[in-house]
């Protein structure tokens, strides 16, 4: 059943958090017989990514964060919870992108299923020679946005979003996404740069390039630089719930304490489990609406 009082709004990622899209790790997740094949860091137990996904539903219920859930993955599709990944929501509807890895076509066609379910919009789908994987852009203010370019984003994909991003009068920086990350090229921009507040990002420098610190420094935005053991514990993947609180793996000190020296509280949540299939806190939830600060 549709619901058409569910309006999105998303231009931020440090304004409250208020509704978001999330999937459970399910049967679908069982389905991985080859880590190597899936370039996962082995083989995660799925009890144990539910449990840890759980713990993440709790806190956001706990700061009344309206939660709905995805239920159906699909047959195969064992990367579902990340749900950020495929799509993100703006002014009113959701934008779907197009995911470029072979084992995760199909997530694109739940999302969309379930927007519609919802009464959401589908403002536009990344199609044809373009790829987009929404873990690939991160909101720096409310009238810019970062995409990251690598194996999962390429310039067809971005000229598509870009277009829809014009409508808004936001402005796209794109950012080539290189360095030590351990990755084939997969890495999305969220792994190594986050937003914790307005003026405060994480930001594994090895990974962008130094032009887009420049652009950071411009706006007058403080940069954390995250070391690489923490970058490969997916410490930039971390969620505002709300201004001057966010949610982080843990196991990640550096980051943790510059943030509680600034005066951020800070919620730390284990994520070994789903930290195996190589992704990070922030793609478990796709924001549906946050509040834009004045």
């Amino acid at each position: 059943m549709a619901n058409w009082d569910l309006s999105p709004s998303v231009r931020t990622e440090v304004g409250s958090l208020e509704s978001v899209l999330v999937h459970e790790p399910g049967p679908e997740f069982n389905t991985v017989v080859d880590p190597d094949e899936w370039e996962w860091n082995g083989l995660p137990r799925q009890e144990g990514a539910a449990s840890e996904h759980e713990a993440l539903i709790e806190e956001l219920e706990n700061r009344d964060v309206t939660i709905h859930r995805l239920d159906d993955a699909g047959d195969g599709l064992a990367e579902s919870l990340f749900v950020r990944d495929v799509g993100f929501a703006i002014e009113g509807g959701l934008v779907v992108g197009k995911m470029v890895e072979e084992t995760r076509h199909g997530e694109e066609r739940r999302i969309t299923e379930r927007a519609v379910e919802l009464g959401i919009p589908i403002y536009h789908s990344v199609h044809g020679a373009g790829g987009f994987e929404a873990g690939n852009m991160v909101w720096i203010d409310s009238e810019t946005v970062a995409i990251g370019r690598s194996r999962t984003t390429n310039d067809e994909g971005i000229r598509q979003v870009q277009n829809v991003f014009e409508t808004y009068d936001i402005d796209v920086v794109e950012v080539p996404i290189f360095g030590s990350t351990e990755s084939t090229g997969q890495t999305h921009l969220a792994l190594v740069f986050g937003m914790v507040a307005s003026d405060l990002a994480l930001v594994y420098p090895q990974a962008v390039p130094s032009e887009f610190l420049e652009i950071l420094h411009d706006r007058g935005i403080e940069i954390i630089e995250v070391p690489m053991r923490e970058q490969r514990n997916r410490v930039t993947s971390t969620i505002v719930v709300e201004p001057g609180e966010v949610l982080l793996p843990s196991g990640n000190p550096f980051v943790r304490d510059t943030l509680l020296d600034r005066a951020i509280d800070v919620v730390e949540l284990d994520i070994r489990e789903i930290r195996k299939t190589g992704g990070g806190l922030k793609g478990l939830i796709l924001p549906l609406s946050r509040r834009t600060q004045p």
